[in-house]
């Protein structure tokens, strides 16, 4: 059997006796005896002497025999590996695979405050210094070393590359990028030793124009980089990109399959070994049984020489749809129809086959949308889809109807299409695109927003028998219309919020001819073991709404995530806490005593309520922003004790303040969330919705008395 974790050979000048036929006749390696540089960013180039561990081999190959593949695997740790030891997760697969000639395979690790791999593969990898290792029949190799350099600095990743090529000669190239990801605007690699900055896509395209390699494969095995912005960065320096347009599994990529598969057939192209990648990584996930993780799954394979053509149609998309800001009544019929479009990360990255069919009835010419489809269908190589993201076609845009001017400052550093950056500035009032774009393009008009300004209202009748949601104005632009819930503790007196939820059931009003939507809360909740969870809408799409529970674990705060999919509810039943009743879209007035009996208006009917618990997620990054990559099922936290928390809300900030742990409970694989009656007592509401630009806003507060047989209504006062 092949030794997989061998000795820790530290001396460089051994190098080629190891690994024989897969490395260079560069000089440059045997000169080096046991001394080994690497310069790096924000430090002094330093050179480290590599003890020898008296480990001789003889020569196997000729060492000017150039090997098939090169891989580089950029490994910046972050928090994924010192919280939950990802990338050592990830190195175990490598570990799995069995080395044979033709395939170099170089690591350069760092970028964490904690490497802990003894325990699980048998040497140490140092926190404070960069190293790169060769994995190969003697196990992971330490080749070379220096001090700690920040991994998101684009010089760092350029000084591998070099060395790399310098020092390893191969007929095809193999770059693995491994962290956090955030999509176009955001960027990838998040170093810890370093503040969590992240490297920007404009750095990270300086980067391999310096690093002097071509690559014919690129995989990211990090969050949201399957864009076009991310095509257009790596498409002068690589041919294909391996990516996910969603959130990247915590466990990355099937490392122990595709591995293996390269290294039994090092003669594969790029297209097969990416397609490869692919279905492996699909395929761990189903076999792991993890329903979010699989769920939620993307990943595609795309060609960059195709991308020119992609950014060419993309280009005449955007600029049809500005045309239309000039109209308020095309513009909205766009910006409605185009709202639920495959997207991710926060509504900011869309997909773009999607938005460009959905916007074939909203005003856009067809021969401009037909075009980018055909683009993004030619691009695509291969592309993967889950249940839940059946509308992705595996190539992604920033695409933010509502965003700061600090952000998009950042993404037009990155950017490279004029009419993208005119149709943003068009649309946020606070925002500029730079001068270069308006030598390139033509500047639209101004978005009026106040055309599209959503008024709510909430309204009482005298008697206190029910609460309605009006809209004065801006109805036609609401997309998504809900109620927050709170409750009042009745001795302190604080607030606690209870989370959102889409149980509003439309009625004719015969006084104002307009339809109004009656609230539809009946006293009953979401809970767990009896204590009423706070549910916050993570993701809302037309098929499902996504929510996350704070929890308490192990003293931080993580996210117990919820799905309640959409089509288990009918528009006549008034479904309860976590449905979609996205009422505004009803066409047909429904008359108050007809349509909507009191049993379907309370929703009591026990099947009505269905909620799938997904597992516990760390939720979003602190210091990033970006989303974490891992969500554990309950087959795999049986037995985790977690507290559920108590969420206050302060009515003088208008936001929630402090999560205060409640009640400890122990999650296992039998764990449900239930619809039961909350304690009677003083219960606040108020309405939201939420507009084409994702805006949100909210009414006035709704008092509602509950008693545990029947609910009076008050505006507040």
């Amino acid at each position: 059997m092949v030794k997989k974790i061998g000795s820790i050979v530290l001396a460089s000048s051994l190098i080629l006796s190891l690994f024989g036929s897969c490395v260079s006749a560069n000089d440059s390696v045997n000169e080096a005896a046991a001394e080994s540089v690497i310069e790096t960013s924000g430090t002094e180039s330093q050179t480290e002497e590599v003890p020898d561990q008296g480990k001789n081999q003889e020569q196997t190959a000729d060492q000017n025999e150039e090997c098939e593949w090169n891989v580089l695997l950029y490994l910046c740790g972050t928090d994924l590996e010192s919280i939950n030891g990802a990338a050592t997760k990830n190195l175990k697969g490598i570990a799995s695979a069995l080395p044979q000639e033709g395939v170099n395979f170089l690591i350069e690790t760092g970028g964490t405050q904690e490497w802990d791999p003894e325990d699980e593969l048998g040497f140490e990898i140092a926190n404070d210094k960069l190293q790169r290792w060769y994995y190969g029949e003697d196990g992971f190799v330490l080749v070379d070393e220096a001090e700690e350099a920040c991994m998101s600095d684009d010089r760092t990743l350029t000084d591998f590359i070099r060395w790399a090529g310098e020092n390893y000669s191969a007929k095809k190239n193999l770059l693995i990028l491994w962290d956090h990801g955030g999509g176009s605007s955001k960027g990838l690699i998040c170093d810890e030793n370093y503040g969590f900055t992240i490297m920007p896509v404009y750095m990270l395209e300086e980067a391999l124009r310096e690093g002097g390699t071509h690559f014919d494969l690129v995989l990211t095995d990090t969050c949201l980089m399957a864009s076009l912005e991310m095509c257009q960065a790596l498409a002068p320096y690589a041919d294909y990109l391996a990516a996910s347009e969603e959130v990247m599994a915590g466990d990355g990529t099937n490392y122990g399959s595709w591995v293996q598969y390269l290294y039994d057939r090092p003669e594969c192209s790029p297209v097969q070994l990416g397609k490869r990648m692919c279905d492996a990584t699909q395929q761990y996930y189903a076999e792991k049984g993890n329903s979010s993780e699989y769920r939620f799954f993307t990943m595609s394979l795309i060609d960059l020489s195709k991308t020119d053509a992609v950014a060419e149609a993309f280009n005449r998309f955007m600029h049809e749809a500005a045309d239309l800001v000039k109209d308020p009544g095309a513009f909205y019929e766009y910006a409605y129809q185009t709202h639920y479009a495959e997207n991710y990360y926060l509504n900011t990255m869309y997909d773009l086959f999607d938005l460009s069919q959905r916007a074939e009835s909203a005003g856009i010419p067809k021969e401009a949308t037909h075009a980018l489809q055909d683009a993004v269908e030619d691009a695509v190589v291969y592309n993967l889809r889950s249940d839940n993201h059946m509308y992705a076609h595996g190539l992604s845009v920033y695409y933010p109807m509502n965003n700061d001017g600090n952000d998009l400052d950042h993404f037009a550093r990155t950017c490279k299409n004029p009419e993208q950056l005119s149709f943003l500035d068009s649309i946020n009032l606070t925002w500029e695109a730079p001068a270069w774009v308006y030598e390139e393009t033509d500047r639209h008009p101004q978005l009026d927003r106040s055309t599209y300004l959503v008024v709510p209202e909430a309204v009482c009748p005298e008697d206190g028998s029910a609460a309605y949601m009006t809209l004065e104005s801006g109805e036609d632009a609401a997309v998504f219309l809900s109620y927050a819930l709170y409750y009042r503790d009745k001795d302190s007196g604080v607030l606690y919020t209870l989370g959102e939820s889409g149980n509003l059931i439309p009625e004719w009003d015969e006084e104002t001819e307009k339809v109004r939507l009656r609230l539809g809360f009946d006293g009953t909740w979401a809970t767990m073991e009896g204590k009423p969870l706070c549910m916050s809408i993570a993701d809302e799409t037309e098929s499902y709404i996504l929510y996350n529970v704070p929890v308490e674990i192990d003293g931080n705060t993580n996210q117990m995530r919820v799905l309640v999919d959409y089509e288990k509810y009918s528009l006549e039943e008034a479904p309860d806490a976590g449905t979609d009743e996205v009422t505004e879209s009803a066409d047909e007035p429904v008359q108050d005593d007809e349509s909507v009996t009191d049993e379907e208006a309370a929703g009591n009917e026990e099947d009505d309520r269905t909620y799938e618990l997904l597992g516990v997620w760390d939720g979003f990054d602190a210091h990033t922003g970006l989303p974490g990559r891992n969500v554990d099922p309950l087959s795999e936290i049986d037995g985790l004790e977690i507290s559920l928390y108590d969420v206050v809300y302060s009515e003088l900030l208008k936001k929630e303040t402090d999560y205060i742990s409640r009640l400890k409970t122990t999650l296992t694989k039998d764990s449900v969330i239930d619809e039961e009656e909350l304690p009677s007592g003083e219960y606040l509401v108020r309405f939201v919705v939420r507009d084409v630009f994702n805006h949100t806003d909210y009414t006035d507060f709704v008092t509602v008395n509950w008693d545990g047989e029947s609910l009076t209504y008050s505006l507040d006062s």
